[in-house]
């Protein structure tokens, strides 16, 4: 009874066996076409194909975990006090925040001594002596910065001296030549990664008056290393279309700039 009873168990854990075998190849096949055609497309339009976006994206985010999180945080929401930016608000520093401009900081960094990224806008520190290596500014003295920092409060809607506030523009447009990366508006350049400066998103503090003084006077020149040659192609799209996935989630940020 027993060796009679054993001999149908046995053929159906064999079986059971094959047939997740067979599942098991199935599902290789398909994530091996799918990876193919992911490094193949374009990636702004992988970006427009639901499937694509939640395969990568899926698998993007075990590779941010290991390579970004470490910076950026667990949910990508940045770190002010490091200059860290948030990766959720759909304020972009660099590009606007398709993913071909995401895998470009990917690829080659910022700042990172790679012949291809971004390293235009370096803010220079305008209370030291020789305030750029690469610029000629003169100094601000204190009472200069203050100003500046009033002109920008009060043009994020922030109360300010009005008379402080139009020396700190004229500053601005003139000898601070602050409009030559941040245009004269203020609002920046996402081509070479000068911020806007009002709209109330802060890539370094909480824009008191304080943290604007600190980043006038002392600069700011941030980090992100190259991950070319470190990742894949795979690798390198599969995480810029889960950072694109995290700051796609309830739309754009709105703009707060005064008009």
């Amino acid at each position: 009874m027993t060796r009679a009873t054993s001999r149908p168990l046995g053929g159906l854990l064999l079986l059971g066996a094959s047939i997740a075998f067979v599942w098991a190849a199935v599902g290789l096949a398909a994530s091996s076409r799918l990876e193919a055609q992911l490094v193949r497309s374009d990636p702004d339009a992988a970006a427009a194909n639901a499937r694509l976006l939640y395969f990568a994206a899926a698998r993007g985010a075990g590779v941010f975990k290991a390579e970004c999180a470490s910076c950026h945080g667990a949910d990508g929401k940045g770190n002010t006090a490091r200059g860290v930016p948030d990766l959720t608000d759909a304020d972009w520093l660099y590009g606007s925040g398709k993913v071909r401009d995401i895998e470009k900081v990917a690829y080659y960094g910022i700042r990172a001594h790679n012949p291809r990224n971004w390293n235009l806008a370096v803010m220079p520190g305008f209370a030291r002596p020789v305030p750029s290596a690469s610029e000629q500014l003169a100094p601000l003295s204190p009472g200069d910065i203050a100003a500046v920092t009033a002109f920008l409060q009060s043009r994020g809607g922030q109360p300010a001296g009005l008379a402080a506030a139009e020396a700190g523009r004229r500053i601005f447009a003139g000898k601070g030549g602050c409009y030559d990366c941040h245009a004269n508006d203020a609002k920046g350049d996402p081509a070479i990664g000068a911020p806007n400066l009002v709209d109330k998103i802060w890539l370094y503090g909480d824009g008191s008056r304080q943290a604007i003084f600190d980043s006038i006077a002392y600069g700011r020149q941030g980090v992100c290393p190259a991950r070319a040659g470190r990742l894949s192609a795979l690798r390198l799209r599969e995480v810029s279309l889960y950072v694109f996935a995290l700051s796609h989630r309830s739309g754009p940020h709105p703009d707060k700039s005064p008009p």
